[in-house]
């Protein structure tokens, strides 16, 4: 599945714990969000995505200012309809991301969109059996 998905997206982690900035960048890509990891978004390359958040009085933001996220940037996240997808397991879970790339591929075809599920369904029986199923 990782080399389809390379394909289209850069894949970037964010370890808040070890890197520098990293639970700044992650609360600011979570627009204050809370809901477990792991989660994604997707992004519109051609839009800036964090700024600062402008300050009350109009001065220039310190350097450890929250961020903001541009909603325009985002294409989709890992918020589905019952919260943060995270490892998508669950029918409606796997769902959710698949929409999520349908929505956003720029080359994947349809077929290779099913391999992707049908991984993610064998993934899901691997992991919770006959709950893969629903």
């Amino acid at each position: 599945m990782a080399p389809l998905l390379h394909r289209d997206y850069v894949i970037v982690k964010i370890d808040t714990d070890r890197m520098k900035q990293g639970k700044r960048v992650a609360k600011g890509l979570r627009a204050g969000r809370d809901g477990g990891i792991p989660w994604y978004v997707i992004l519109d390359p051609e839009q800036p995505l964090l700024r600062p958040k402008p300050t009350k009085d109009g001065s220039p933001p310190a350097d450890d200012a929250p961020l903001q996220r541009r909603k325009v940037a985002v294409l989709a996240t890992a918020d589905g309809p019952d919260g943060n997808v995270g490892c998508p397991v669950r029918p409606s879970e796997r769902a959710h991301f698949m929409d999520t790339l349908r929505q956003t591929r720029l080359s994947l075809s349809d077929d290779e969109l099913e391999v992707i599920a049908t991984a993610l369904y064998e993934q899901a029986k691997a992991i919770g059996g006959d709950s893969a199923d629903g």
